[in-house]
């Protein structure tokens, strides 16, 4: 019930973000650590920043379970390509919170050499690098990012198989200005 509420207070503070000069943005995210999909909002109240707001479903043997994603990004250049628009690299920092963190971190498909290999807890971070593409006059946008959880870092140290896929996810996002 505490994650409902900070997600609740998280989704009203976009809300009351001044809408000048500034664009909104739905976003519809497949994988990445936001789970299976992710459905929420992009905030971008200047040029080279934005804050994004996602609900995400995973399942975890055959249940699904559901997060809240809260994401910052910044985007240095911003290329114009025949009109429409190309970010070639947005770093950022991202936030996930379990919705239902009884069980969140606990299971897992994959087998962990100890069963206090990761720390238990509904809260996780990471480190995002992505870019997005939009087509104008559409106003639709692709975006793709590559996402490290703070538990991939601890993985990459603490495990002898050094297979990138283990530790590093990637998203693809279809997004909407409006």
């Amino acid at each position: 019930m505490q994650n409902l509420k900070i997600t609740i207070l998280i989704f009203s503070f976009f809300f009351s973000l001044p809408a000048f000069s500034s664009e909104w943005r739905a976003v519809l995210e497949r994988a990445g650590f936001l789970g299976k999909y992710a459905l929420g909002v992009s905030y971008e109240p200047t040029l080279n920043h934005a804050v994004d707001y996602l609900l995400g479903a995973y399942q975890i043997g055959g249940e699904n379970f559901y997060q809240s994603n809260f994401m910052y990004r910044y985007s240095r250049w911003h290329v114009p390509v025949h009109g429409h628009s190309w970010r070639p690299l947005q770093m950022g920092a991202f936030m996930v919170v379990a919705m239902n963190n009884d069980r969140y971190f606990m299971k897992s498909p994959d087998q962990y050499p100890e069963s206090n290999y990761y720390d238990f807890t509904a809260v996780r971070y990471g480190i995002e690098f992505g870019s997005t593409f939009t087509f104008f006059p559409s106003r639709l946008g692709l975006g793709y990012h590559l996402r490290v959880f703070d538990n991939g870092v601890v993985a990459i140290f603490n495990n002898s198989n050094r297979d990138l896929q283990y530790y590093i996810s990637s998203g693809i996002s279809l997004q909407y200005l409006f």
